[in-house]
This record gives structure tokens, sequence and C-alpha cells, in this order.
């Protein structure tokens, strides 16, 4: 995914978060783009595709909800290999977002197991974005 795509997901992602943390969005590469909140504390987020979408049929209905759990954590891996770089940065918190483009059928069963699910991380916080329906799931919040 090129830096104008990452770009417009961040965005987006800004724009329906209410508590995204008010600051600059600065263009970086390990990790893709830092929250200047003020000179001394920035947030970082990393911004990845969902691997492998077969999962989504072309009407946009899932096929198998548990593939979806099971290509989230994948997903969530191999970013984790990445981590101890994006803290050489001093960051305040690392965050990954990660995308789906669509998705355009989620029934409230699955929704509500998307909420109960704490996927085990070492970032800060993770967010799933459905940018089709302009959406987005929290799926970690690293405890204080």
């Amino acid at each position: 995914m090129d830096k104008q795509n990452e770009r417009r997901l961040v965005e987006q992602f800004m724009q329906l978060y209410e508590d995204f943390p008010k600051g600059k969005l600065v263009v970086g590469e390990s990790p893709d783009f830092l929250v200047r909140m003020n000179r001394k504390k920035a947030i970082g987020i990393e911004v990845t595709e969902l691997k492998g979408q077969g999962f989504v049929q072309q009407s946009g209905r899932l096929k198998n909800p548990d593939e979806l759990i099971q290509k989230l954590k994948e997903s969530i891996g191999a970013k984790e290999e990445k981590l101890a770089l994006y803290r050489q940065n001093r960051l305040y918190e690392v965050w990954l977002l990660i995308h789906l483009e669509r998705l355009d059928k989620i029934n409230f069963n699955f929704q509500n197991k998307l909420d109960n699910l704490d996927f085990d991380s070492g970032f800060d916080r993770l967010f799933l974005l459905i940018s089709s329906k302009s959406q987005f799931f929290e799926l970690h919040k690293a405890s204080l």
C-alpha cells in the first residue's frame, strides 16, 4: 500500500474516532505515521492491510467469521516482529491500524464477538478499520 492510501486511511480513522488525540499528523516510515501532540510526546501509527481477504464473499458478507479472526491474528503477529523497531523512536504509544477494504454485512453476533475479544499484543492499541463502511473496531487497549 502506498503512502497516499495509508494517509487517506489514517485521515478517515481520525474523523471516525472521536477520542483521536489532537496533534499534527506527520509521515514516517517505522511506524508509518506519527501524531505529534507536542515536542516530546508522539503516538506512532502503523498501517497494514488485513492478510488474505478471501473470507469475504463478492456480496461483502463473511464466508467464515472465525477465518477473519484468524487473519487478524496473523496480521497482528506479522507487525509484532517490527514493534521493537517502532519503540526505538521513544513514542508515547504505538498503535496498529488494520485495514479491511470491504465488509458490507456485519451481523450483531459477530460485532459483539469482536467487541468482546481482546487480541493480545505488544501494541498499545489495535484497531480494525473497514473503510467501505466508515466503521472501526478497537481490538486491544493496553492496560495502564
